[in-house]
């Protein structure tokens, strides 16, 4: 059986932490902010607005410095300077590749804006991997809602014409599994990332990659087998 393979990207393919972390520290002291709490920002990372950072500010000035982090981020990720630019999870190129070799449609779903998201599948060599991609432009372009919402998925899949029961979402977070489970699809959450399988398996995966990328792969086999 051949299906879609749908993908997040910080954090499930690109290992995005590491210069996020020094980003969210390097502002706070260059801002004389207070150091804030890692664990905190880490979890609500993808959903900034619903999560307090325990950063010693307001909850409306904790996002507002986040926004700024994630933009500082995303024009460090185009700088083309390798210390300022995401690097992939071991074995990402290799699994990706033989996802498709083995048949199947692979696309993307990110709350990461186009240019930056753009830049860095060129930067890798990974472009044309994948068939369409859904990001932060497309909440604005195509009224699509963002995670957990489930639009942003579906989408793709009309687009490339796969039912939900033919679709896996896989993802690092508990935003990408609810979302893979208000589509209707299968759901892989991956232990490498933002939040831990913990909260991963409460929020609904049906599958945890919790070992390298290739766990992906061979999760994929067992689904469609």
């Amino acid at each position: 059986m051949k299906g879609l393979i749908v993908f997040d990207v910080d954090g499930t393919f690109l290992d995005s932490y590491t210069l996020f972390e020094k980003g969210v520290l390097d502002y706070s002291r260059e801002n004389g902010l207070p150091v804030p709490n890692m664990e905190a920002i880490r979890f609500g990372y993808s959903d900034p607005y619903n999560h307090d950072f325990k950063w010693g500010v307001t909850r409306e000035k904790q996002v507002e410095h986040l926004i700024t982090i994630f933009n500082l981020m995303d024009d460090w990720s185009m700088s083309g300077e390798h210390h300022k630019t995401p690097g992939l999870f071991a074995g990402v190129e290799d699994a990706l590749k033989h996802l498709k070799e083995m048949g199947h449609t692979l696309a993307i779903v990110t709350s990461k804006p186009e240019a930056p998201l753009l830049h860095l599948l060129e930067f890798h060599k990974l472009s044309g991997l994948f068939s369409a991609h859904r990001n932060w432009d497309d909440i604005v372009r195509r009224g699509e809602k963002e995670k957990p919402e489930p639009d942003m998925l579906i989408s793709v899949m009309r687009e490339l014409k796969f039912d939900p029961r033919d679709t896996i979402m896989v993802g690092d977070t508990v935003m990408d599994v609810k979302m893979g489970r208000a589509a209707g699809t299968h759901t892989i959450g991956v232990a490498w990332g933002m939040h831990p399988v913990g909260h991963l398996t409460q929020a609904g995966a049906h599958h945890i990659a919790d070992t390298h990328f290739k766990h992906v792969v061979s999760t994929v086999k067992k689904i469609f087998k």
